[in-house]
């Protein structure tokens, strides 16, 4: 009986060896199933999605169209540029929409893998994150100036003649940094959209708006009683980094190596152009029209 009892017992132990060996093989024979991934680009690879942080208020770069709805309303030459990379990435697309001031919060925080949103390049933006190159060379960064009433155009023809009037701009954006470092005591004023920054200047709220040229012809075309001024701010040191940039956090060096890779195969084949020439039939069939 005993010798009987000490059979069984050896041959369970067997197993439970085997079991145990048999788990631990293939724990070591597949260790990237327990891996962390070691970078954002590696994250993004491994969830097979890629999270775009924008404020959809920018057209032709980013805005919504009103006849489609979910992920397909987000549309714009910058939202084809961010269909593009998740394809080269070979993963899916979500976009965030977001107001303008926290598009980059969300990627400094993890909540988005990259900001796309017309972004020009900046000092402190480049201190705070990771910028790509260029794109959208010679495009809608390349003007930024001052929209105001129709029936006063002729009162502005230089950045001193705004000397403490009331403008809106963006917070974040281009346009506060250039006003509140080009005109002397603004009465600066944010709005997290354009939609109201037009509407304030329509409606007498403030007597100027901070904007880029192309968004201003845009906006004059759809506004009659608005009109672009012929004063612009001096752009020449964003002007030496040609274009907009696509922003990640900071020290994600492999993802933003990836998408330098991306955007230079974008720029040499002239992608771009392509998606902004049709972003802006696209928003013209909505409203909004824009110089060729």
């Amino acid at each position: 009986m005993k010798k009987l009892l000490t059979i069984f017992c050896a041959g369970l132990l067997a197993l439970t060896m085997s079991g145990c060996s048999s788990t631990a093989d293939n724990n070591a024979s597949n260790p990237a199933d327990s891996a962390a991934p070691a970078n954002r680009l590696e994250e993004i690879q491994a969830r097979g999605k890629l999270i775009v942080a924008t404020s959809p208020d920018y057209a032709p770069m980013e805005f919504i169209n009103v006849n489609a709805s979910g992920q397909d309303q987000y549309v714009g030459s910058d939202i084809e540029l961010a269909k593009y990379i998740a394809q080269q990435l070979g993963v899916e697309l979500e976009i965030k929409a977001m107001d303008f001031g926290t598009v980059l919060a969300s990627v400094d925080l993890g909540q988005s893998d990259i900001a796309i949103s017309g972004f020009g390049w900046r000092e402190d933006r480049q201190e705070n994150f990771e910028l790509s190159i260029g794109y959208n060379q010679d495009g809608e960064s390349s003007c930024q100036g001052l929209m105001v009433k129709a029936d006063k155009v002729g009162e502005y023809t230089s950045l001193a003649d705004f000397a403490g009037k009331s403008i809106v701009a963006q917070p974040g954006s281009l346009q506060e940094g250039y006003v509140n470092d080009q005109i002397e005591n603004p009465d600066l004023q944010l709005v997290a959209d354009l939609t109201t920054a037009v509407l304030m200047l329509k409606t007498d709220k403030v007597e100027a708006f901070a904007c880029s040229c192309d968004q201003m012809d845009a906006y004059a075309k759809a506004n009659p009683e608005i009109a672009r001024s012929t004063v612009e701010f001096d752009t020449t040191v964003e002007d030496m980094y040609d274009g907009n940039v696509v922003a990640v956090k900071k020290g994600e060096m492999a993802l933003i190596e990836k998408i330098n890779e991306i955007l230079t195969q974008v720029n040499e084949e002239g992608l771009y152009d392509t998606w902004s020439a049709d972003a802006k039939q696209l928003a013209a069939s909505l409203g909004l029209e824009f110089e060729e």
